[in-house]
Formats: structure tokens, sequence, C-alpha cells
């Protein structure tokens, strides 16, 4: 008998029933078997049916003139399973469209044709069957003299018999020529009742590539695909299911834009409903319409994407992108994100296809402005927009492309000030800073660049010049940001200049506060002629310049630059984290998101943790500064902790010999001890929900956070997951979600 591993719990069947009412086809119902992956994360295998749930015979929608479609895509009919169907459609566009060695029957000349009704049709078994080769053979059909796809699997539409070649005890024919052999359809052997098709994905949203953690037993259909394309000669450069963005909640998803760039770079989608498989060629994007080809008949029809067809629920999508082994890459990138402060950093992506085996990037206005790396990470100090380019190599040839103006790099966000000119600064002296200018435009020029370090509890001189001309009621005045608020208006944070008012140059010595905030921060300098002295606002006279300190703790001598993102505060859809959240609003000023604290930890058993940084604030793009003391001169583990999310370790001792440190948690899962983070679109996340810090998320976090929503607590608390300043269902999602994969700290 052919097994059904269906793992249905009761609520999954009670929601069917209540949905089964109102018209609607969901895909619990469908659920073949659940399973837990080598990092905790669930997998779902799911089932596509011979025949869909309900009979239909939907109107045909043809494209508008708004429309972008892929152009002669075939229409083939339902032939012994949608799933082998769709992609037998797929398969005869590729054909068509540069891929000559996909069908090589005799119809049509050896090209596969628009429509599969030159196959016609067949009584099998006292029922008619639609014929195509592509989907599956059989012997007497296009040619083939020897028993096929039809002859050894085939009884009848969900039959949940043994296959023929089994009962009868024949040898089955080699996986050839069409897509149901590969794809494991139809086959009991595979677990696959008559036209049936499995597909597996991640439960989390997160793209399920090539999967083969069930083989040999079971086959996963869109493994199965890549097998098949390579069959015929091409490489896949990759291959996915995927659960569309927002079904049950997820936040990882197939989004519609990801589905229009498939359907732009001239590649079908198999659109995955509860029940159907559907081949997708087109979208509007008025309306977030998808144009597909059904499997019912040859007209075109469309649907809202992420809506219900004929009351089968749009759950997925399964992707499949080829190349001609011949033919050289296509280069695609991005950089995560596109637009930042001076001083910020970017995180670029090679998308290429075609495996490119070599990568030359060019960064204007960026540090480094060259890489040979694959995804390299690239800062920028200067303000402005840049273009970015990418030239992407294998033993086939090379492809290149430009991002026009792709990258926008913005001044610090404080107050705009600007004066005139005439008198103006000339010279700044203070650290390591020694920087002569003339005056700007507008009275204002953004050094903010340009920075030394200031440790806490040390004295330091500053000097400015008065640059000609200059006149005795000229003034000069400093402001350094010390709480690091994106003002200069808190009490400390002007410095008096000697020589002011008088002709310069101004000098002053200052002692860095003990409260000075970590990290780098704004420096601003303003001479004027009379008037009050103020950091904001235009001036009649003078001039304007901002610079930049990076404040260090009284016995430190060494800076880490720490790129870190919180799972419950991150928005992959923004590529920022969101600003944690209390009763009146923000928790914290200006761009920062939230505080850890990094502890560096013995490289050897106990690992006993030596020192810490506490209170260190993150910006929305998960930078952050600490300074440690020159004492730390060796190898240490790095340790980053937060108040409801789990501790975590580099994956290897980090060297501090040096008197900067730069580490980045967010672009490769490998860069946490164990893998132990979370994907969340292209950046890696520490993971949520470790309410009580116990290293565990479990029960007893799910009690603390149930406790907080009964007695309606909000503000900046632990039990308040996702940052949001309320704690809600939200919070026992994330919860529940990390309990359920178990999560915890991994430590060496």
């Amino acid at each position: 008998m052919k097994a059904l591993l269906s793992i249905l719990v009761c609520s999954f069947l009670a929601l069917s029933s209540v949905e089964a009412q109102q018209g609607s086809i969901r895909l619990q119902q469908y659920i073949k078997n659940r399973l837990i992956d080598d990092q905790g994360r669930e997998i779902i295998a799911v089932s596509v049916p011979a025949t869909p749930p309900v009979e239909y015979n939907s109107p045909a929608t043809p494209p508008t003139d708004n429309s972008v479609v892929i152009s002669n895509v075939p229409a083939y009919k339902l032939s012994f399973g949608s799933s082998p169907t769709s992609a037998a459609m797929a398969a005869g566009f590729y054909d068509n469209h540069g891929y000559p060695a996909v069908y090589t029957g005799p119809t049509n000349g050896g090209v596969a044709p628009m429509t599969s009704s030159v196959w016609g049709t067949a009584i099998i078994n006292g029922a008619p069957n639609n014929l195509c080769p592509l989907s599956a053979t059989r012997q007497n059909l296009d040619g083939r003299l020897t028993r096929g796809h039809v002859d050894d699997y085939w009884i009848s539409a969900n039959s949940t018999l043994q296959d023929p070649y089994i009962t009868n005890g024949w040898t089955q024919h080699a996986h050839e020529l069409c897509t149901g052999d590969f794809m494991g359809s139809s086959q009991s052997a595979l677990g696959n009742n008559d036209g049936e098709t499995t597909f597996y994905f991640y439960a989390d949203g997160s793209p399920m590539y090539d999967y083969t953690g069930a083989e040999p037993g079971r086959r996963d259909g869109c493994h199965g695909l890549r097998l098949f394309y390579e069959s015929r000669g091409y490489a896949v450069v990759q291959n996915f299911t995927q659960p569309r963005f927002g079904y049950l909640g997820n936040t990882l998803g197939f989004t519609f834009e990801q589905y229009k760039n498939e359907i732009d770079y001239g590649r079908p989608v198999l659109i995955q409903l509860a029940g159907l498989c559907l081949l997708g060629y087109g979208y509007e994007e008025f309306g977030d319409l998808i144009y597909f080809r059904d499997t019912y008949d040859f007209e075109e029809h469309s649907m809202v994407w992420g809506e219900s067809y004929n009351g089968m629920e749009h759950w997925g999508v399964t992707v499949v992108e080829l190349i001609d082994i011949n033919s050289p890459p296509i280069v695609n990138f991005n950089g995560n994100p596109t637009s930042v402060l001076i001083g910020q950093s970017i995180s670029f992506t090679d998308l290429s296809t075609g495996n490119p085996t070599s990568w030359d990037w060019s960064f204007e206005g960026g540090t480094p402005s060259s890489s040979t790396e694959q995804n390299p990470v690239i800062t920028y100090n200067t303000p402005g927009t840049f273009d970015v380019s990418l030239v992407v190599l294998n033993a086939n040839g090379s492809s290149s492309e430009t991002f026009i103006d792709y990258i926008t790099v913005s001044n610090p966000p404080y107050c705009s000030a600007s004066g005139v000119c005439d008198e103006f600064i000339s010279n700044v002296t203070l650290g390591s800073i020694n920087n002569s200018s003339g005056c700007g435009g507008n009275g204002y020029t953004n050094f903010s660049h340009l920075t030394t370090n200031l440790v806490i509890g040390q004295s330091y001189t500053i000097t400015v010049t008065n640059g000609p001309p200059q006149y005795p009621a000229d003034q000069c005045g400093v402001w350094i940001d010390w709480n690091r608020d994106f003002d200069f208006t808190d009490n400390g944070e002007f410095i008096s200049m000697n020589g002011s008012p008088g002709v310069g140059p101004y000098s002053a010595t200052f002692t860095v506060p003990s409260g000075a905030a970590i990290g780098q921060t704004g420096l601003r300098i303003r001479i004027m002629e009379a008037g009050t002295l103020s950091p904001c606002g235009q001036a009649m006279w003078g001039e304007v310049e901002d610079y930049s300190v990076n404040i260090i703790s009284g016995t430190s001598s060494k800076t880490l630059n720490l790129n870190v993102l919180l799972e419950g505060l991150y928005d992959p859809s923004t590529g920022l984290m969101n600003k944690a959240q209390n009763e009146a609003g923000n928790q914290f000023p200006g761009n920062i998101a939230d505080q850890i604290t990094i502890k560096l930890a013995q490289v050897f058993s106990p690992y006993t943790i030596l020192t810490q940084a506490v209170n260190v604030n993150v910006d929305r793009n998960g930078n952050c500064i600490a300074g440690f003391s020159s004492a730390f001169n060796g190898f240490y583990y790095l340790v980053v902790s937060h108040r409801n999310h789990i501790t975590t370790w580099s994956a290897s001792p980090i060297s501090f010999t040096g008197s900067t440190v730069n580490y980045n948690f967010t672009n490769a899962q490998s860069k946490a001890y164990g893998h132990n983070m979370i994907l969340k679109g292209s950046k890696y996340c520490i993971y949520g929900g470790d309410v009580n810090q116990d290293g565990i998320v479990d029960s007893s976090d799910m009690v603390d956070v149930d406790n907080s929503v009964i007695l309606f607590e909000t503000g900046y608390i632990p039990e308040d997951g996702n940052g949001d300043g309320l704690i809600d269902s939200s919070d026992m999602i994330l919860v529940d979600n990390n309990t359920a994969a178990f999560v915890g700290a991994i430590t060496p």
C-alpha cells in the first residue's frame, strides 16, 4: 500500500471543518509529515494530489496592456498530476527559449509544442487521461517503444495501490525525459499516490533549497526538478520551495516583488495552492495580480497574489533557476542597507547566477574602493550618492552591471547650522585631528569622517584658528554630544573657548565627563561675529564645521566595532532594527535601537568572562562601538548578551592584539558559535525569546510573557520580545516559535 504519512492535530481538523463550510481549502489537509532539521527548524512535507479538490471552470482572463508576461509559455492540460504538468509547461518554455535539449521527441520537429492537444488522450483502466510525454512518458506515445512513467507507476488518479512494476515483477524504466520521473510523482516506493507529488518547505518561511534530507525513501519534487534539468544537460543555479510572505504570519517568505523579479528575468514560477500546482508566467502591479496556466484548459487565468483560486489558498512557490552550462554568468547583487550615515558600513551580496568563480567590485565613494571578495562590507565616509559596479567571471565569460546612484550617504542627523563666511574656521586641532580648510559652501563643512579617540576622565586641548579677515567681535564655540542623543543642548556639552570674543586663535582644555556615552559622537565648531553663540541655525557671518570623536572608557585603548542584529527588533523588509519602545515612545534617542552587553571570555575551559562593556548602544543598522582596556591584548571569545535574547558567542576566538577590532555577526551564520543564529531576510540575527535569561527559550519564558499579557503590562521590559512597548500575542508567537525550535545558548 502507498503510505500517507499525515500528521494532523485536532486543531487542524477543526479548522479544516470550519474552512470547508466557508468554501475555503487550506493547506493543513495536505500535510503529510513534520520534521525537525539539525538546526532545530521545522520542515513540513505537503502533498499536491493528482486532481484538485474542486471541479471548476474558471473564465479566461487574458493579460492587459499593463501586464508583464513571459511570451510563448505552453499550455498543457492535466497529465498525471498538476505538479508534473506545470513543471512540463515550464520545461516546454525553456525548450523554446535557448534550452533545446529539454524536449527531444519527434513532435513539432523536436521542439516542445505550445499545447498538449497534439498528443491527445488515452483510456487507462476505464478512465480518460490527457497525454504529455514531458509530464509522463508512456509506451507507444511520442515514438517511445518501451515502458515509461505511466506504464510503471499509474493505475488511476489517487490510487493507493502499489505500482504496476512492483506487482507485476518487472524492472522499472530508467528515469529520463519527463518531469514526473524525477519529481517522484505517482511513485508508491517514494510514498506518493497516483498523480501525487510531495514538496518540503520550512515552516518559518525561509527558502528550502534543494531538499535531499528525505532521500532515498522519499523525494522532494523541487529536488526532482533539479535532477530533471541536469539530466537534460543544464546546470541549475538554485532551486527552492518557499511559503509566500505573510502566510501563517511568517516574515521570511517569498514576496510579490520576488515573484516579479523572476518573471522579469524570464523564469516561470510554480505557484503552490492547497491541492493544486499552477505555472505563473506574468503579473500586473496594480492589484498584485498574477497570470498563470491552471492545467485544466489552454486558457490564461489570473488571481491576486496571496489570495485563493477557486477556494484553494495560495501558500507558496517553487522556483527553479537554470542556466546553460556553456553560458557566462549573469551578474546581480544587492546592498543592505542602501542608505547610511557617514561612517557606516554596507554589506554587499553577490546574487549572480551561472556559478561565477571571481568577482571584481568597484565602490565609488567607498572604503575600500574595490574588492575581489564575493560578499564584501564597505564603509562610506563621504556624503553623496554613489555608483556600485560588479564584474563576475566564469570559464565561459563575464558579465558586468553598474547600479547608478545606488548608495546614498547622509550627514549625521544634527540640527542644521550655517553662515555666510567672511571670517571662517581655517584650522582645527584636537588629538589626531589637525585639519586646515577654507570656508565651506553656505558657511558649513561636514568633516565628520575625521575622528579622534577621547578617553573618559582624560583631558584634551582643542585649538581653533580663525581665517582672515578677523574681527575683535568674532566668537568661537565648541559643542560635543557627550550622551549621543544627537543634539548639543545638554548640560556640559558646550565648551567655552579662551580668546573668544577676539581674533583668535581660540583654545580650551576640557575633561571627558565620566557619564559620556561610549562610542562615536558629534563635535561641532562655530565661528561667528556678535550675536548669541548657538550650535544651530544660520548666523549673519562666519562658518560651522562638524567632526566626530570616539569616546572610550577610562581604562580603554582598544576599540571594538561590532555588527549584531536582534531577532525581536529586526525587520527584513526595511533592513533595519525597529527602535525599542517604552510607554511613552522611543526608549533611546536618535538612531539607537537598543542596548547590549559585550563580554570577553577566555579561550580555554572554563571560558571565564574576563571583562565586559555594558549598556552599549546599538543603532538600527546593528552597528555598535565598545572600548576595552589595553590589558586585553590576546585572543578572546566575544559574548553578546541582551535583556531578552539568547546570549551568543563568536564562532572562534578573536584577536585583540591591535588597537581596533572588527567583527560582524550578521553576514554569515558561521559567525556564531554552533551557527546559533536565525536568518531573517538576508541577515543573521541573535535568537530572541529568552525572557528570564536562563539560556534557553522554553515554557518558563512563555509563562512570563503570558502573565504580562494578563496584567496588561507595557513598556521597556524583558517580556516585550519585539520591542514595540506592548506585551501581546506577537511576543508569545516569538517565544513559542523558538521554544518549538529548541533554541538555547550554545557555548564552547
